[in-house]
């Protein structure tokens, strides 16, 4: 069990969604020596590993005092299906990876949310609520209902994009895997990471494509753009060279 500490001084038990299972290979552990404690199961022992990646990053989120402020800020919109997501969360990590202020070069913040109502006037009265919850924060909070995403993608992108039914169905057609991560506050005792692709590669500076759609401009884009901004990061073609397959 991970526990996570608000700026506040409050603790929250974390939570990671999926859970991390071992591969076949490593899930049958060879016996332990006599007289020794049992073997952990290696699908025990894998959890074990990605709490503690999770909680690094947690950890490393709630430095930066917009991520925190929002985290603490958004169940009073009364919203249950949320997350902040993306960007706001692994240039955070990537920044103090690279001894830099927390919210250096972060341009946005976004929340995905789901809302049943597929209305554009719905979403409006949530983001001019957001508004108002943020009004004092130093930065851009982009507040945006999944359930609508499939009315305005395809105009804007110019490719098909079939409906949600949750926010975080959203993040699994993000560009980049790396970026694929949200975090929110669930009720008073809990902190849930959803990472649906892990967090090996947020943490080791790592970008990879995600093709889920056919992104690839979008993904070059932004992935050029993050390379400039921290020279550190490895980035992945989106087209895989025969030598790397």
């Amino acid at each position: 069990m991970v526990h996570i500490f608000l700026p506040s001084g409050q603790r929250l038990r974390l939570r990671l969604f999926p859970r991390p299972k071992a591969s076949r290979k490593s899930r049958v552990a060879p016996e332990p020596p006599p007289g020794l404690l049992p073997a952990v199961d290696a699908d025990t022992a894998v959890e074990a590993a990605g709490e503690v990646l999770a909680g690094r990053i947690a950890d490393c989120c709630l430095v930066n005092p917009i991520n925190a402020a929002i985290l603490e800020r958004f169940p009073r919109m009364g919203l249950r299906d949320w997350w902040l997501t993306s960007g706001c969360i692994v240039q955070t990590v990537w920044n103090l990876r690279c001894g830099r202020p927390a919210g250096e070069g972060i341009n946005d913040y976004d929340v995905v949310y789901f809302a049943d109502d597929p209305s554009w006037e719905a979403e409006d009265q949530v983001i001019g609520d957001a508004k108002a919850l943020f009004a004092d924060l130093p930065a851009k909070v982009e507040v945006r209902n999944q359930a609508r995403v499939h009315l305005w993608y395809p105009e804007k992108f110019g490719i098909s994009y079939s409906a949600l039914t949750t926010a975080s169905e959203g993040i699994l057609r993000f560009p980049s895997t790396t970026t694929a991560v949200g975090l929110k506050r669930t009720g008073d005792d809990f902190l849930d990471v959803y990472a649906p692709f892990g967090l090996g590669n947020v943490w080791d500076m790592i970008v990879k494509p995600n093709r889920a759609l056919p992104m690839a401009e979008v993904y070059k884009e932004k992935s050029m753009r993050w390379q400039r901004q921290w020279p550190r990061l490895v980035v992945r073609p989106w087209v895989v060279e025969p030598e790397l397959e």
